[in-house]
């Protein structure tokens, strides 16, 4: 009887990692609306980006609006980029992690690009069920306020903001990283994986193609909560603080963004990092 169940038991445990492997990602599942298009990056005959599928939600204290559009960026107009961290309440460790790209000139706008399990509709996030291939992968760009007041109001979530100290041309080299690997995933999906393609790790990986090795293994592609502690240690934070709990108190932005959120989509990034300024005097 023992052999039976224990027999009974590598096949059901063979069957399951079989049908794993042997699954294909795909686009054309049932997606929640959030995630349901696929962004991709469109060349312009003058060097410039043309972004299709931008999302646009915008929460509120008083409202939710759900749009899509499209949107031309100029690399030449790259002033910032912005990296973010949304702990998760359960564990200190965990972090939902997504960056933005500051645009002034002609431009003149705040584009954010979070790395997320693209969801089917009925389906619920879990860290377990991202090891099993069972979400896919989207890189999901959008306004910056689609994305900060999703997680500050929609989700009830803190929210910590911190300025990379890049150059505008490594702004530029990396950006145009993100917008390879979002339209290499537009052709060839992929799965989201919660250790090998989380939404830290993929950062990663877009900034190490623009500069090999600046960004080295380390358990916090993994242990996402630490990626703002790692990324201070090796200098892409303010040198000036130099402990890292004095930089990530004066960076918990989620004050300012909900204070920012009723003001329209082209004020608002300049808006919540006025307030966040402000609250730090």
């Amino acid at each position: 009887m023992t052999k039976i169940v224990l027999t009974l038991a590598v096949a059901l445990a063979l069957g399951f990692i079989l049908s794993v492997l042997l699954k294909t990602p795909r686009h054309d599942r049932d997606w929640v609306v959030g995630v349901s298009r696929m962004p991709v990056f469109e060349t312009m005959p003058d060097g410039r980006w043309r972004l299709h599928n931008m999302r646009a939600f915008e929460f509120s204290a008083h409202h939710a609006a759900k749009d899509w559009r499209e949107t031309t960026l100029d690399p030449a107009d790259l002033e910032e980029i912005w990296f973010f961290t949304e702990p998760f309440p359960a564990f200190k460790g965990a972090a939902h992690t997504f960056i933005s790209f500051v645009f002034g000139g002609d431009t003149d706008q705040t584009i954010a690009i979070s790395v997320e399990a693209r969801k089917e509709r009925g389906e619920v996030y879990s860290g377990f069920n991202g090891l099993f291939n069972k979400f896919e992968l989207i890189y999901l760009w959008s306004t910056e306020k689609d994305v900060l007041t999703r997680i500050a109001i929609g989700l009830d979530h803190d929210l910590y903001a911190y300025k990379l100290d890049v150059t505008n041309e490594q702004s530029r080299e990396i950006l145009d990283h993100f917008i390879e690997r979002t339209n290499e995933l537009k052709d060839h999906p992929r799965f989201y994986n919660t250790i090998t393609s989380n939404c830290t790790n993929e950062l990663v990986k877009s900034i190490n193609g623009a500069f090999p090795g600046a960004l080295p293994w380390h358990f916090s592609h993994v242990l996402t909560g630490y990626a703002a502690r790692r990324l201070h240690h090796l200098g892409f934070l303010d040198h000036e603080t130099a402990r890292f709990e004095d930089l990530r108190a004066e960076a918990l932005a989620t004050k300012a963004i909900r204070a920012a959120a009723e003001e329209p989509d082209p004020a608002f990034p300049d808006e919540w990092r006025k307030l966040m300024t402000d609250q730090k005097r």
